[in-house]
């Protein structure tokens, strides 16, 4: 079965019922690479290159913020993961002139980027001192940390698409500037301003 055939039987069911079905299609649990797989299907489905009804459109916007949730609250991905996803949704939100119409609060520029800064898995000085861990492994590296050029790179069947707390920290900086300059409180663009400005330092 594959990602366009499971999100058929989720548009089919109603969004409390979800979570069950999820755990049916998965029995032994759901893994992130069909997430991830799902939350891109679903990224398609709200493009504004779409010719839909807004009541689809409207609809399918909020489909994705109640998978990303659920996927969160299941374990399927890890907050931080979730949060990055939510601010892709809200930036193409930000996209419709005319906006579309009863969005989720939590993809509107202030709840998607206060959703992201909660999720943060470091603090902004433990995240300097982690990249700063990081530079000195590198450096510190033998030539047995990297694959000899020309050399066969054994390839699993299953992309490992788990994240440091650094990377997460650093996947979502590279997402705020989406929907940073449509944030409407002030205390929200100081905290994003205050992350942004670290970015050169990991």
């Amino acid at each position: 079965m594959g990602v366009e055939s499971d999100l058929r039987g989720i548009r089919s069911i109603p969004v409390d019922g979800i979570s069950d079905w999820i755990r049916r299609r998965f029995p032994d649990g759901s893994f992130p690479q069909w997430w991830l797989a799902v939350f891109e299907s679903l990224e398609t489905s709200v493009s504004p290159l779409r010719d839909v009804a807004e009541s689809r459109r409207r609809g399918d916007f909020e489909l994705s913020v109640e998978v990303v949730r659920l996927a969160v609250d299941i374990g399927g991905i890890r907050p931080p993961m979730g949060a990055y996803w939510i601010l892709r949704l809200a930036a193409i939100a930000l996209r419709f002139d005319p906006p579309v119409v009863g969005l989720p609060e939590l993809l509107t520029p202030d709840g998607a980027a206060e959703l992201a800064l909660n999720r943060m898995p470091l603090s902004r000085e433990r995240a300097i001192a982690a990249s700063e861990t990081r530079k000195v492994e590198y450096l510190a590296a033998g030539d047995d940390f990297y694959t000899p050029v020309g050399s066969k790179f054994p390839v699993s069947s299953e992309v490992d698409v788990r994240f440091s707390a650094l990377q997460e920290v650093e996947l979502i900086l590279s997402a705020l500037p989406w929907v940073s300059s449509a944030v409407a409180s002030r205390e929200t663009s100081r905290n994003i301003d205050a992350w942004l400005e670290i970015r050169d330092r990991l």
